[in-house]
């Protein structure tokens, strides 16, 4: 029974994994897409950018390039459960003001409706059974903007 319980917590562990690594990325590609397609409002593309998924705690890092977002992506592409939450954050000071409406670009709270965009399309592929984080909605829309879309850690907490 040993063999067989640590197994199945094996395959568990590496299906929640799964979806955590497939949630970040969905939540990035969300955040990057075009401002027409509910994505990060575009004048330089430096906020666009700057969104950076990283394990463990959120990216400290305004970016320069896509040095970053492709080393958290290199990152989040070999994530294992075991590494701890994963985040999606962006460091560019008027993130939050961007994300409350100053852009004509994107509407208010731009960054929630790209993380209720990517829950949507995680629990289609997954069931929703699979990805409810009720508990976190009023977190991840108050820190979102402020530097965590945090968008899914499942060992709950902050």
């Amino acid at each position: 029974m040993g063999k067989q319980s640590a197994s199945i917590g094996d395959q568990l562990r590496k299906a929640v994994g799964t979806i955590v690594k497939a949630t970040v990325l969905e939540i990035d590609a969300n955040l990057r897409a075009s401002p027409d397609q509910g994505g990060t409002p575009v004048d330089t593309g430096h906020v666009r950018a700057n969104w950076v998924p990283n394990i463990g705690s959120p990216a400290d890092v305004v970016a320069d390039g896509d040095g970053a977002h492709a080393a958290g992506l290199a990152a989040l592409i070999a994530y294992k459960l075991e590494q701890g939450p994963a985040y999606e954050s962006n460091h560019v000071p008027y993130i939050s003001s961007l994300n409350y409406g100053h852009s004509a670009q994107a509407p208010a709270l731009f960054v929630e409706a790209a993380v209720d965009r990517a829950l949507v399309t995680m629990q289609g592929r997954y069931g929703s059974a699979a990805i409810s984080v009720d508990r976190f909605r009023d977190d991840v829309g108050g820190q979102g903007a402020e530097n965590l879309a945090s968008a899914y850690s499942p060992f709950g907490g902050d």
